[in-house]
């Protein structure tokens, strides 16, 4: 049995996952506490990490170490990177080869699309996403980086859960993704 590629991502009510300066300010607002162990066991499945390189650049700019560990990590970019503290991760500029080589290096554990809109809008396309997981917090940004950005084509998904989560009146959403 093999895990499935999962776009595990927060967005605002309107569909934001960045505010129109391309912060997560309004996210971290938020704190992680009612948070952390929904993220600890989603993670704890999580075997290869697929990042979009503006995700990747928003947490070099932050300046915190590296928080995935050894995971086996691509990152989608053409060009180069920054740096980050004890990232250990491969460049590639073709996402469909990064998936691939990210779902065999996660075995039987799931990949995570980490942030990326356009990365996962870009998987999305090309069948390459099995699961949507999605926090969606209680706040409209109004505009900012869409959820999707470039959607090209109609996808159907299949409801899994619903999970409120803490007092701020986030909630969980899971989608498997179902043959049209």
């Amino acid at each position: 049995m093999t895990g499935s590629t999962v776009y595990y991502v927060a967005q605002s009510l309107d569909g934001f996952i960045a505010d129109r300066d391309e912060s997560l300010d309004w996210l971290l607002a938020f704190g992680f506490d009612d948070f952390q162990q929904q993220y600890d066991d989603f993670l704890a499945g999580v075997g290869a990490i697929v990042m979009g390189a503006g995700t990747f650049r928003w947490l070099a700019a932050e300046g915190e170490p590296w928080g995935y560990g050894g995971t086996p990590t691509w990152v989608v970019a053409r060009g180069d990177v920054p740096t980050i503290s004890g990232a250990e991760f491969t460049l590639s500029d073709d996402p469909l080869a990064a998936v691939s080589n990210a779902r065999e290096a996660a075995g039987d554990r799931d990949v995570w699309v980490v942030g990326g809109g356009m990365l996962a809008s870009s998987l999305l396309d090309s069948g390459q996403i099995d699961r949507l997981h999605l926090t969606v917090m209680p706040v409209t940004l109004g505009q900012g980086t869409p959820l999707l950005p470039h959607r090209s084509q109609l996808a159907h998904w299949q409801l899994e859960s619903v999970e409120p989560i803490g007092s701020a009146g986030a909630v969980e959403l899971r989608y498997r993704a179902r043959s049209s």
